[in-house]
């Protein structure tokens, strides 16, 4: 992996996404989400998610990093400021696709989402929602400080589903960056 590359996503980027969401469903989900709806449903529910996101500005405002290795897609996340506000800003979306795991490209996805709330919204915490059964991503949260909630049903975009999931809270980002950077000082802009 020589060129990685962390750009904003544009609304051309919306099908991208989409499909890259999808994948990362299948693979982080399989045994936890039926296997009927990954492969059948979720592919045209992220396309009509991504789609009003990106096109339509649902759900606005967004703030869509895609990651690139060598020029090809590996990657995304998505930051939306507004959604939650009384947590402070939501991280929605951490997609390291399968094949690129491994390499630190989920820290640098984190790293770069960390440092833009720092930088955008300083002293805000930073929050995301993981299932309770992705116990990969809930160890690599807490490896980084973050604080899970309580355990607590909700329902699964795009079904009837109710899930078990549970709230991850870095209260001091700063301190989430220092660790990210492995850094003892300010985190800066």
């Amino acid at each position: 992996m020589s060129d990685i590359e962390l750009a904003p996503a544009t609304a051309a980027d919306a099908d991208l996404l989409a499909a890259l969401h999808t994948d990362s469903w299948r693979h982080a989900y399989a045994g936890l989400i039926p296997a009927e709806y990954l492969e059948n449903h979720a592919p045209a529910e992220r396309l009509a998610t991504w789609r009003a996101r990106m096109l339509e500005d649902a759900e606005a405002p967004l703030l869509v990093t895609i990651l690139r290795v060598d020029g090809k897609p590996a990657g995304f996340s998505c930051l939306m400021p507004l959604a939650e506000p009384g947590y402070g800003i939501y991280l929605d979306n951490l997609h390291v696709m399968a094949g690129y795991q491994g390499f630190g490209l989920g820290k640098r996805l984190m790293t770069h989402c960390a440092a833009r709330v720092a930088y955008e919204w300083p002293g805000k915490p930073l929050f995301l929602y993981v299932l309770d059964g992705n116990t990969q991503a809930r160890a690599f949260y807490r490896a980084l400080g973050g604080e899970e909630s309580a355990c607590f049903d909700d329902p699964f975009p795009g079904t009837d589903l109710m899930m078990p999931i549970r709230r991850v809270t870095w209260v001091d980002v700063d301190a989430l960056l220092r660790r990210l950077t492995g850094s003892s000082g300010s985190s800066g802009g």
